[in-house]
């Protein structure tokens, strides 16, 4: 018996990047509910979807995926997509006045503040839910389909809106608007455990869409880096989920079933 497992060495750069992902989640919590700075923890969430998308195609060029990286990613995308927004919306909702919440401030004779608990709970349980639920369906699905919204992308949208607010001045100019980033998980914790197909993103195999793509993938590598762009990063999100749900993911869906009846 040996003390500890062997391990191969081409699963850890893509492990290591994993956890990377996981450590700037954790730090992302840290700043949410120490009093620290959010901006800086919408960024580490954001920091977390470009390591996300990063550790998969490190894995594939390495031919390091392993059962254990695939389990370790779902705990990672729970803590940084699941754990680490809903803090944030907590956090930045507890700053707001009774009047920002309304002219009562409670909802259904629910006080603001009970509900903002539940909502960010409920948020963070249903991005599990949603890990688990992808992890068993995933291969029967086949390479082209999500059903329903993916945790990274769920984070990467509540992050990007919450540092686009900031960009554009509405934590000063109007700051009731951040009233509805709990409607937003909610909205978003639906949408993850729901039927909706959705495309994954592949490249394309048309020059102007590949093109296109591409642009889109050097621009969000480049922007969340520097911190700065949110809101265009913000807009690529609305694109692809508008494309994806409304057009592209039901046409795919209408395909895989042709194909499964055949």
């Amino acid at each position: 018996m040996h003390l500890f497992d062997p391990v191969p060495l081409r699963t850890l750069p893509p492990n290591a990047i994993t956890a990377a992902a996981m450590a700037f989640g954790l730090a992302s919590v840290h700043q949410s509910l120490s009093g620290g700075d959010l901006k800086l923890a919408a960024w580490f969430v954001l920091l977390s979807v470009l390591l996300d998308k990063l550790d998969g195609s490190v894995a594939r060029a390495l031919k390091g995926s392993s059962e254990f990286g695939i389990q370790f990613d779902s705990f990672s995308d729970a803590t940084a997509f699941g754990i680490a927004p809903a803090a944030l919306v907590f956090a930045a909702a507890r700053q707001l006045t009774p009047a920002d919440w309304g002219p009562d401030a409670a909802w259904l004779g629910v006080p603001a503040t009970g509900l903002l608990a539940a909502i960010c709970l409920g948020y963070a349980v249903m991005t599990a839910v949603r890990l688990a639920r992808f992890n068993v369906t995933t291969a029967a699905l086949g390479p082209y389909l999500f059903l329903g919204l993916p945790s990274t992308l769920s984070g990467a949208l509540v992050c990007s809106a919450f540092l686009a607010a900031h960009e554009i001045g509405l934590d000063a100019r109007a700051p009731a608007a951040f009233a509805v980033f709990p409607w937003l998980l909610l909205v978003n914790a639906a949408l993850m455990v729901c039927n909706l197909p959705l495309p994954k993103f592949k490249v394309s195999k048309h020059p102007a869409v590949k093109a296109f793509q591409l642009t889109s993938a050097v621009a969000v590598y480049l922007l969340i880096p520097l911190r700065v762009g949110f809101g265009v990063v913000l807009l690529l999100l609305l694109g692809y989920l508008a494309v994806g749900f409304g057009w592209l993911g039901p046409r795919l869906w209408r395909d895989h079933q042709a194909a499964q009846a055949a």
